[in-house]
């Protein structure tokens, strides 16, 4: 099996001191130019990619839809099974089935949802890897219950009883669905406020009823109170410092919530983390970089043991991980 490359680097406010870092593990030639990481299994990271496929100005040519007489379905594999003590690839799998990857989320019974932009769609695999379960029509992109546009995310209650779709790059809401595929509501800003802005990246909070969206373009996260009929906000973090959040990751065992940004004109890419307890949720305990420059964060994973923290890349093409954070 080849390798996946990991940078294993330190935690800090401004010290770039580096603990340990992993040298000389060959990057994966399939692993594609976008990464989307989720850990849920011990030892394990698994992460959904684009392999030769870009996102470009012909990928679609209106905005919205896909151009499949141009592109076909992407032939590497995309999703990758990897062993985080080695950065062995353990299992790799999805090819010539997806067109333009976007979101990973692997739930409590091990089943993994993909979201693909290009299909408008989300589906759901069981652990044996067997399609049980799609959502949206085959590149028809939409507004009502039964269609998204270009949906990046998904979450999952730990019971597998509510499924939540962030919906997307030309929509502005997110959509809970049962367990079935019904869709159940959808969560939105209302009308005379700050809509959402590409909602990027969802986080469940269960302890505290609430959903976190990492609202890009507005450089915010939005949290909705899960348990509102009405899908109300609950809470919005904005602070001075914040730039465009494209991950949000959450760690119970220590109540902290984790945002990683992109790179600005002037500004490079940093982390965040926040209080996700009761009394001071939101309140910024920490700004935080890697001792190697990031390149341009798309997403964030924590290991199931709350010891580890993942960050995956585009250009470079890498998942940097921490082991000691705040």
């Amino acid at each position: 099996m080849k390798s996946l490359i990991f940078l294993l680097v330190s935690f800090s406010f401004v010290s770039t001191r580096s603990i340990s870092k992993r040298e000389n593990i060959p990057i994966l030639s399939t692993a594609g130019k976008y990464l989307n990481v989720y850990s849920k299994i011990q030892n394990q990271l698994s992460i959904f990619h684009r392999g030769s496929r870009e996102w470009n100005q012909y990928s679609f040519p209106d905005g919205v839809h896909f151009d499949r007489r141009r592109f076909g379905p992407i032939p590497e594999n995309t999703i990758l099974d990897v062993d985080t003590r080695t950065g062995e690839v353990k299992s790799q799998w999805g090819n010539n089935t997806f067109y333009m990857p976007h979101g990973l989320t692997i739930d409590s019974q091990e089943n993994v949802w993909l979201t693909d932009v290009a299909m408008h769609q989300v589906f759901k695999y069981s652990k044996e890897r067997t399609l049980v379960l799609s959502l949206g029509e085959r590149f028809v992109p939409g507004s009502d219950s039964t269609h998204f546009c270009k949906p990046t995310d998904v979450a999952v209650s730990s019971d597998g009883e509510d499924i939540y779709v962030a919906d997307g790059y030309c929509n502005s809401r997110i959509v809970k669905f049962d367990s079935n595929g019904k869709k159940v509501r959808q969560y939105q800003i209302p009308a005379e406020e700050k809509q959402l802005v590409i909602p990027h990246s969802l986080v469940l909070i269960e302890s505290l009823q609430l959903l976190c969206v990492a609202d890009r373009e507005n450089r915010r996260i939005v949290c909705f109170n899960i348990k509102s009929a009405e899908g109300k906000v609950k809470t919005i973090i904005e602070h001075p410092s914040l730039n465009t959040i494209y991950a949000l990751t959450y760690n119970p065992l220590k109540n902290h919530l984790y945002a990683i940004s992109g790179t600005g004109v002037r500004t490079d890419a940093v982390g965040y983390t926040f209080s996700a307890d009761s009394k001071s949720f939101g309140r910024l305990l920490s700004i935080w970089k890697a001792n190697e420059k990031f390149g341009e964060p798309h997403d964030l994973a924590m290991s199931n043991n709350g010891q580890f923290l993942f960050v995956g890349e585009i250009r470079p093409n890498r998942v940097i991980y921490f082991d000691k954070f705040l």
